[in-house]
């Protein structure tokens, strides 16, 4: 806080050069919903600081070269003065707004207003006295409901009076900047006004502040009616107040509870402020929406079911968040100059016992601050314990239902979920309930005031959070949950608003009836799941994104696979192989050969199982086995490229499964072919038997699985007997180990 010392006001620029540079500052953070008061006495003064306010803050001509995405950026603000027949602070800014056309959400982010002109109110009749005081009142709706930010100028005793009459208003700043200076007269005692407002009274009907803006608010410049001539009995008569605009003001107080208020004491003087510590760093109000890596979850494409490893615990638990006195700034962020002046900013709004919705807003933007620090993929536990009881924090005095209160209760779902994430937490599912009991809260509460977009977004993480607890508790009612979840996120966010969310929501619904498939109506759900691919498909392009459009390609042909092990096979496993071979295009072994060892493994199966119908016979069935090899050693060789990396990538399916079925449908070709074609068929049979002593390498400690690859073995000596004799099968039982070679001739 500047010391309160008594200053030339044209001085200024050195002894209140500090507070000048600290609201140019906070103007210059570009928050959101601020209300910044700044404190003048000095009339002369106060015009050089708005002016120079002004000027710091014009933008650049159009002949300054800048880039667009800077140019967006530049802040303007804009001075409105406040004036006898005019002192509505709410009125003047929707007439400006509605003058400059600048009501439509698509035009640029509105701008700073400057609010000049309040210390000569100070001479006028109770009336307008009341009319200034009811409409700040109404700033929080303004703020909240345009986005909006201001800069009221006010000599010390108005601010005495705000303080007691519009307790609101107060609490709802986000900074006080008092500059010292000479005043330019006597303070002149505020009159008690006739009418004083109620603050804070909740109203029957909420102000729809958007009616207003409807309105024809050219009627708010009528021109006053011309002066009479005076006459002696004229002179003594008080000037005529001009009367109050005949429009709808949703946003005027109440005016019974406004008529039936006692009127302010020690109407002749102000309150000092006492000059705290915090008073000069301003409050960020609520911040952007939730970061996009936290608001939409990770989507995981359906892949043959994988053994994932268990966390181990984590040292906070989801009953146990600590209070507010308990919480402390992690050693990880008190490093980050900005949060850590909003810590401190925030301990001082709780000595000084600010208002809840100014503590609310406070917190929410220190755990935006926080979240937006945390790395997704291994988050600090400190860092993730704190956001999360930051949030818990805000989220209590936010207004329920409003786009803050849900934007807040999502970011904190999803907090919740990462801590069920996190490495070392033994039992997941506790954190994973909290989450989904909290994206339901905000869906529950402002289903009917948050946007589309932000219902779209809260139901798509809601599903998320739902197919990763069934792989926890109750799979097949999460599932369905999820199911629900995803088809309303798709209600809210069509194709035609967003082709690429809609594709990723159909997508994930796709993966969810793939695993309902396992528990219940397999048919049924794996239709479903072939129709939400198919819509994924069709609303993203392969040209924009090509490795997503071949997960989903890859998850359509497993939907095709799967349904074809229930009704008409040959059809649907060659609508299987379309699929994997349409997503081979782009999931190459250059581009991505984890994704391409994965597509080419399915696509091996795929003809695999076309081989074995019956109405697959003769040349084409030599056919699909030949692609069926080839596909294997595609998988094969990408495999063998992607574990090269550091660390190796999850591969989605087992390696050694893939050369054991490579060896099998190599000792189907051999038996397929010809006899005529000998060399042919001995080399399928030696392939065979070399893949069968890969697989045995990652297999040789798993006892069911050499029980597999022993019947394997079997069968290829078998087979070399049939067709080279004796000489054959001691041929392949010589290249055998020594712990095989025992079990294979038992079985001879």
């Amino acid at each position: 806080m500047t010391a309160a010392v008594s200053l030339n006001s044209q001085t200024y620029l050195g002894h209140n050069q500090e507070t000048y540079q600290e609201l140019r500052l906070a103007l210059q953070l570009n928050l959101r919903r601020q209300l910044l008061i700044a404190v003048c006495d000095d009339a002369a003064l106060q015009d050089q600081l708005a002016q120079r306010l002004e000027a710091n803050f014009s933008p650049l001509p159009e002949t300054v070269p800048l880039a667009p995405e800077v140019r967006a950026r530049q802040l303007t603000l804009v001075t409105l003065r406040l004036s006898s027949d005019r002192p509505d602070l709410v009125r003047e800014v929707l007439l400006w707004l509605k003058q400059q056309r600048r009501l439509q959400s698509s035009l640029p982010t509105t701008p700073v207003f400057q609010i000049v002109g309040i210390d000569q109110l100070t001479r006028q009749s109770p009336t307008v006295q009341n009319r200034f005081l009811a409409s700040l009142i109404r700033v929080d709706a303004l703020l909240t409901q345009l986005d909006c930010r201001l800069v009221v100028w006010v000599p010390r005793p108005w601010l005495g009076k705000i303080r007691q009459s519009v307790p609101g208003f107060w609490r709802s700043r986000s900074g006080l900047f008092e500059f010292m200076g000479e005043p330019s007269a006597p303070p002149t005692a505020l009159d008690s006004p006739a009418e004083p407002p109620v603050p804070d009274r909740p109203a029957a009907n909420p102000p729809d502040l958007w009616r207003v803006l409807r309105d024809d608010l050219s009627t708010f410049e009528q021109p006053a009616p011309a002066p009479k001539d005076l006459t002696p009995k004229d002179a003594t008569e008080k000037p005529a107040v001009p009367p109050p605009v005949d429009l709808p003001n949703l946003l005027a107080p109440d005016s019974k509870a406004a008529r039936h208020s006692a009127p302010p004491q020690n109407p002749q003087g102000y309150t000092v402020i006492e000059q705290g510590a915090f008073s000069s760093i301003v409050m960020p109000p609520v911040g952007a929406t939730a970061a996009e890596t936290l608001a939409n979850l990770q989507r995981a494409e359906p892949v043959l079911p994988t053994v994932e490893p268990v966390p181990a615990p984590i040292a906070l638990s989801p009953t146990s968040l600590p209070p507010t006195g308990a919480l402390q700034l992690p050693l990880d962020l008190a490093q980050d100059t900005e949060l850590a002046n909003l810590w401190r900013y925030i301990q001082g709004l709780v000595e000084q016992q600010a208002g809840p919705l100014t503590l609310s807003r406070a917190y929410l933007a220190l755990g935006q601050m926080g979240r937006d620090r945390l790395s997704v993929d291994a988050p600090a536990a400190s860092v993730l314990g704190f956001a999360t009881a930051v949030y818990d924090l805000a989220i209590a005095g936010l207004p329920e239902g409003s786009t803050d209160w849900c934007d807040a209760l999502n970011d904190l779902a999803s907090l919740y979920w990462l801590q069920g994430q996190q490495e070392g937490t033994p039992d997941p599912a506790p954190w994973l309930r909290r989450s989904v009991s909290t994206y339901e809260k905000a869906l529950k509460g402002g289903a009917k005031a948050i946007p589309a977009d932000t219902l779209g977004r809260i139901y798509g993480n809601l599903g998320t959070v739902y197919g990763l607890l069934a792989n926890l508790d109750n799979p097949s009612l999460c599932l369905e949950k999820a199911v629900e979840a995803y088809q309303h996120a798709l209600e809210y966010s069509p194709a035609a608003r967003s082709p690429i969310d809609y594709a990723n929501l159909q997508n994930s619904l796709g993966a969810i009836h793939w695993r309902l498939s396992q528990y219940d109506q397999p048919q049924h759900h794996l239709a479903q799941a072939v129709v939400a691919y198919g819509e994924a498909l069709a609303h993203r392009p392969a040209q924009d994104a090509p490795l997503e459009y071949a997960m989903v390609q890859n998850n359509l042909g497993i939907a095709y696979w799967s349904l074809a092990q229930h009704q008409q096979p040959v059809f649907l496993l060659e609508r299987a192989i379309a699929a994997y071979e349409a997503a081979l295009k782009y999931r190459t072994i250059t581009a991505a050969p984890a994704g391409c060892a994965a597509t080419a493994n399915n696509l091996g199966t795929a003809y695999w199982d076309l081989a074995q119908q019956a109405a697959v016979a003769g040349e084409r069935r030599i056919a699909t086995l030949q692609q069926a090899v080839a596909a294997y050693e595609t998988a094969l060789a990408a495999a063998q490229i992607a574990l090269k990396d550091t660390p190796p990538p999850a591969l989605g399916f087992d390696l050694w499964a893939t050369c054991h079925s490579a060896g099998v449908v190599h000792d189907q070709l051999a038996q397929a072919l010809p006899e005529t074609q000998t060399e042919a068929r001995q080399r399928h049979l030696e392939t065979a038997l070399n893949q069968y002593l890969l697989a045995y390498q990652g297999w040789h400690n798993d006892p069911q699985q050499v029980e597999v690859l022993i019947t394997a073995l079997v069968y290829n000596a078998h087979l070399s007997f049939e067709i080279f004799g004796i000489p054959g099968q001691q041929a392949v039982l010589s290249k055998l180990p020594g712990e095989l070679l025992a079990q294979v001739l038992r079985r001879l």
